[in-house]
């Protein structure tokens, strides 16, 4: 999903931690940076950063909110960035194929957004709509993104990840950061009670309520594929869990704080903390491009990212159970994945995997053909021990294990053989 270069609280984050249904109540300007004001010091004690400077804030109606996501956007990313980004997630049938994505992703953070911290402003901007008492678990959340960006330079990492054509590390990075600010705003709302976020039993699994939740209150949310709904409460619930086990294993925001400098290079690492804290599992370098040159002719890689254990476990889930597609996907060890271009204008997927073992090889490669018969039904499929293809109207779709390593292609013209040699 378009990643956002601003940091954001979700409506149904505060609604399911705060216990209360959404509401549309009008409170005057004055109120709310008076309560962002006041706010300010208790975020500071909860999080143990005090402000470098004054934390500039602001108000911004709906519409604004929504003309400010608009303008980013266009400022941020291309045109061609956004359409080759929409091919490639409908190649991999993500997101259905009439969907105007960008439109579909504008409208489903406007319907979220409850505040946020744009550190290329530095500054905090609250939505009108809300009430003080919802406000104030925004605002804590807020302002310690706005404590984040002083004392670590949130827009460094912003930027350095724009660059790296890596979303599943910008991911992870975004997880640890909203995980960080979800774990002060729970600190907040649980200190009447004299209680800590690291004293919440199966925190991922409460905060994993928040999608079922959500269904019924925000109507964009609910029209959203899955992809687009996991990618967007990732970072919350994911990421809060995450912190939760580094505070369990060393309690202090010290240690979070030295986190700063040494992000989790991957969502393996976030679903499965133990791969940073214990034994740092690092993802492995994937080089897509002999796999590109065994499918011949003239292609030209239009787009190119890494999907992750996060994103793949989503991809297996279109076609497969949840608890199959994330045993399947644990074994994840790097990736890279292309949108190919031919000179027809023709599009296929390139995605190019390894494995921790052979073991964990051979069970995506077998998953993965059940995958393709039921993304494929009408198909008639062709396999050898290493290699798997199915036909359909006018595309190949083929896997290959080589090893480690597995490569699946997605609508291959049906006149040329993927990997130059047909399964059998």
């Amino acid at each position: 999903m378009m990643k956002t270069r601003w940091w954001l609280c979700l409506t149904l984050i505060v609604t399911f931690s705060v216990g209360i249904p959404a509401v549309v109540q009008e409170t005057t300007p004055a109120e709310l940076l008076k309560t962002a004001e006041d706010m300010v010091q208790t975020a500071a004690r909860l999080r143990g950063l005090e402000p470098k400077s004054r934390i500039t804030k602001g108000i911004k109606s709906r519409d604004e909110i929504s003309q400010f996501l608009n303008q980013r956007v266009k400022e941020e990313y291309s045109e061609s960035e956004i359409r080759e980004e929409e091919k490639f997630l409908r190649k991999l049938g993500l997101i259905p194929a009439s969907m105007d994505y960008r439109e579909f992703v504008l409208k489903l953070l406007t319907e979220q957004v409850g505040g946020f911290y744009d550190p290329k402003q530095e500054s905090l901007f609250i939505a009108s709509w809300l009430p003080p008492e919802e406000q104030k678990p925004v605002l804590i959340h807020e302002l310690v993104h706005a404590l984040q960006d002083q004392h670590f330079d949130v827009q460094k990492i912003i930027e350095d990840d724009r660059k790296a054509n890596n979303d599943d590390r910008a991911l992870a990075h975004q997880a640890f950061l909203e995980g960080d600010a979800v774990a002060v705003m729970l600190n907040y709302l649980l200190e009447p009670a004299k209680r800590t976020f690291d004293q919440v039993p199966e925190l991922d699994k409460k905060l994993r309520m928040m999608q079922v939740s959500a269904q019924t209150q925000y109507p964009v949310f609910k029209s959203a594929p899955q992809y687009l709904q996991e990618t967007l409460i990732f970072p919350y619930g994911y990421g809060a869990f995450f912190l939760q086990q580094v505070w369990l294993h060393n309690p202090s925001w010290t240690a979070v704080n030295r986190i700063y400098s040494d992000l989790p290079d991957s969502t393996e690492q976030v679903l499965h903390p133990e791969k940073y804290l214990v034994e740092r599992d690092r993802p492995k370098p994937v080089d897509p491009e002999s796999t590109v040159s065994a499918l011949g002719g003239n292609w030209k890689t239009t787009y190119r990212n890494v999907l992750g254990e996060f994103s793949l476990g989503l991809l297996l889930n279109q076609h497969l159970s949840g608890e199959r597609s994330r045993r399947s996907a644990a074994g994840w060890g790097g990736d890279q994945v292309l949108l190919l271009e031919d000179e027809a204008g023709r599009n296929a997927v390139v995605v190019c995997t390894v494995w921790d073992n052979l073991a964990e090889a051979q069970e995506f490669f077998s998953d993965m053909q059940e995958w393709l018969q039921k993304r494929f039904p009408a198909g008639k499929p062709q396999s050898t021990q290493t290699e798997f293809s199915i036909t359909e109207k006018g595309e190949t779709h083929a896997l290959r294990q080589e090893g480690t390593a597995v490569q699946l292609v997605i609508g291959f013209p049906q006149e040329v053989s993927p990997f130059r040699t047909r399964a059998r």
